[in-house]
């Protein structure tokens, strides 16, 4: 006789007792028998020399009844159970009915090849039906159960569970499954022991197909549990929806397939870890994605696939190595460690990217997130790779740029040629020396349609900041754009205290006005433009000017104070100044607008001025013969005529015997405007009654030329000075 060497043995023997007392029976014409097995486990159970399954110890049995045929050939059973309750999130599971009707014990091994299951469960009234088939073999402790064809909705589940203690294997395969179906499932083992938001899980929805392979080990420790020891799913989403406060995906489409696998402990091997390497590969990525404003249509090109170790107790992702590429597009590899603890904190990150055809990854990609917004219809194209390394809140980065091409084609306010160079910068403050020194060059910069000559600049990086390092002279028409200071201050800002500040400092080397003003489509302007710049400030899309410009024009001075601009990039910009006039030339300043000459000096000022949008929305502005003025004072016939159809008349001089007169003497000159709601108030140098003087004579034959109009409408004025430069006639209404 073989001995007794576990108390698995003395449960098996009890059992085929009580079966050996059942088939004796037959001599009695007993056929069927039933008899509940709740009592004969609780005492097995109890019973502190026998050590049952660590599984069945899980389980918690009620009014669990069972129904032998011991007459048929192979012999049938029936399991009635009143409810079984299983571990969260699972739940209670009632009216629980199982069917074998094809029952075999030989040789201390029970199996049913044909068996089906009905119950009803909490979540869903209908009742259940799912076919099955068992073996259990107490002699070396392996179970083996399979389950058919589960309808859940209008998908389908099987799964398949052998235990062989302390290992545990489990396969599940789902058809066509709503994920609706298992979001308890997701609640309970990853959202309600995490930060996640609740929201996207709830507004989720879509079909899955999947598969799961798993095995693991049922812990010898006082709280039985079963542990993971590895994994592969592979599954396919489809017409996936979500949203969660203004995110949102539709008709969301991938495959991936995830491996899961515990780093083995050392010492023993059999006890659970608490660090996971995974593996995911995705692919066949399709839909519409809008996060965080951005809107995103994968081309279904895409792959990602990631090597990474979780550690459960620290909750603490090291990632390996992450790649996502689309072939001939573009390739981003990465590797870092993520805390979970906090959504949002990248302990470290080290990524190399390379972007291999810029123009169409803004065709299929970035068109599409810039849409709506201030860079909508942004071209692009060229070349760019490089790397970015992140630790905590420092970061340091190194970028080529090859022949890159950007164009603003909606509003054409900016164009970039073929910029070219290489980027390197830190924001360590541990670094103390400039990282290695970055040039760029392009063959053309457009700003606001100014043209800007190629040009290399050599410049470094020290913490936050950018610096050039040596002044650069930006050809521009026949002069040049000198630079002779240029920073950037907070180039990622680190807080909300700081921001992206850029200050440049130089010069204008003489340009020629004729040509400045025929790029413009001004009114052709005779002599040459040179100025100071003084330090001017880009921060936050504000532009303001520290000091004051000075601009050498028409043999004087123009002084622009309290410059200020915002959006200066934009078509909307809003500008604010102070303008001062010293000592123009009147002579080139009238020959150049063809209003006729007029000789002498004059100086103004223009304050308050507002534009919007590039247009003139408020000033108050004047213009007048300086005081002590020792040039030549005189005046054309036509620019008399000129200056009185400002004020209100015209062809004062073909009326009178002063026409025979070429030109005439002027004490002095002047005329002011101020502009607010599209209206014009107007005056000259002085006041006579309810006129005033533009023009007041001196000499002979002596001319007055006065005003009368002390209101204009202003889009009226500019029409009439237009066509005085046209050398027409205009009379203001």
């Amino acid at each position: 006789m073989r001995p007794i060497k576990s108390a698995r043995h003395i449960f098996f023997l009890e059992i085929s007792f009580l079966l050996c007392l059942i088939f004796s029976s037959v001599s009695y014409a007993i056929n069927t028998i039933q008899l509940s097995l709740e009592q004969l486990l609780i005492q097995s159970l109890s019973d502190p020399a026998i050590k049952t399954s660590k599984l069945i110890q899980l389980l918690h049995l009620k009014n669990l009844m069972l129904n032998m045929d011991i007459q048929s050939n192979p012999m049938s059973f029936t399991i009635d159970l009143s409810h079984l309750d299983l571990p969260k999130p699972y739940q209670r599971i009632t009216q629980l009915r199982i069917n074998c009707h094809d029952l075999s014990i030989y040789d201390q091994k029970i199996t049913c090849k044909k068996g089906n299951l009905k119950f009803n469960h909490v979540s869903d009234p209908k009742e259940q039906f799912i076919n099955f088939s068992f073996s259990y073999d107490a002699l070396n402790t392996e179970l083996q159960l399979t389950f058919h064809h589960l309808k859940i909705g209008q998908g389908t589940i099987a799964f398949n569970i052998q235990l062989k203690e302390p290992v545990w294997h489990f396969e599940m395969t789902a058809v066509n499954l709503n994920m609706d179906a298992f979001k308890p499932y997701l609640h309970y083992y990853i959202f309600e022991k995490s930060h996640y938001n609740l929201e996207l899980l709830d507004n989720t929805s879509g079909k899955v197909n999947f598969t799961i392979q798993s095995s693991g080990i049922i812990s010898s420790q006082k709280n039985s549990n079963l542990w993971l020891k590895s994994a592969r799913i592979t599954a396919q989403f489809n017409d996936v929806r979500y949203q969660y406060d203004d995110n949102m995906g539709d008709n969301i489409a991938l495959n991936i397939a995830v491996h899961i696998k515990q780093k083995s402990q050392k010492r023993n091997p059999l006890l659970p870890s608490e660090q996971f390497n995974v593996q995911i590969n995705m692919n066949h990525i399709h839909g519409e994605i809008f996060q965080n404003d951005l809107y995103i249509v994968p081309t279904g090109q895409e792959k990602l696939s990631a090597q990474l170790t979780y550690h459960v107790q620290q909750k603490n992702i090291l990632l390996s190595d992450l790649n996502l590429h689309s072939k001939q597009l573009f390739n981003i590899q990465s590797k870092g460690n993520i805390a979970l603890k906090k959504l949002d904190s990248i302990q470290k990150m080290d990524i190399h990217f390379n972007f291999m055809d810029l123009a169409k990854l803004n065709q299929l990609y970035i068109s599409n997130i810039v849409s709506d917004s201030d860079y909508e219809g942004l071209e692009m194209s060229g070349k760019m790779r490089g790397q970015l390394v992140k630790y905590n809140n420092k970061m340091r980065c190194a970028v080529h740029l090859d022949k890159i091409s950007v164009m603003d084609t909606i509003n054409k306010q900016f164009s970039l040629t073929e910029l070219t160079g290489d980027v390197y910068w830190n924001n360590s403050e541990q670094n103390k020396n400039p990282v290695t020194k970055s040039q760029l060059s392009w063959q053309q910069l457009t700003l606001n349609q100014l043209p800007l000559s190629p040009v290399t600049l050599d410049f470094s990086t020290h913490h936050n900041q950018l610096f050039l390092e040596k002044e650069v002279d930006i050809a521009l028409f026949d002069g040049a754009l000198h630079i002779n200071h240029l920073d950037i201050d907070a180039i990622i800002p680190q807080s909300s205290n700081e921001s992206f500040t850029l200050t440049i400092e130089g010069f204008i080397k003489p340009i020629s006005l004729k040509l400045l003003s025929q790029h413009f489509n001004w009114p052709v302007l005779e002599g040459s433009l040179s100025a100071v710049i003084p330090a001017i400030t880009y921060n936050e899309k504000n532009l303001k000017m520290g000091g004051a410009m000075m601009l050498q024009v028409f043999d004087g001075h123009i002084i622009i104070k309290d410059l200020a601009i915002l959006d200066p990039l934009e078509s909307y910009a809003q500008l604010s100044a102070n303008i001062d006039l010293n000592n123009l030339d009147l002579k080139s300043l009238t020959k150049t607008y063809d209003f006729g000459e007029i000789q002498g000096r004059i100086e103004g000022k223009l304050t308050q001025l507002e534009l919007n949008a590039w247009q003139l929305i408020a000033f108050d502005a004047y213009i007048r013969t300086p005081k002590n003025d020792k040039s030549r004072h005189q005046i054309s016939q036509r620019a008399i005529d000129n200056l009185s159809s400002l004020g209100g008349a015209s062809g004062l001089l073909s009326r009178s015997f002063l026409r025979f007169f070429e030109t005439f003497r002027y004490d002095k000159i002047g005329l002011s405007c101020i502009l607010n709601d599209q209206i014009c108030q107007m005056s000259g140098v002085e006041k006579k009654g309810d006129s005033y003087y533009i023009v007041k004579g001196g000499g002979i034959p002596r001319i007055d030329v006065m005003g009368f109009q002390k209101q204009v409408d202003w889009h009226v004025l500019i029409s009439r000075l237009k066509a005085i430069q046209q050398a027409n006639e205009a009379v203001i209404e």
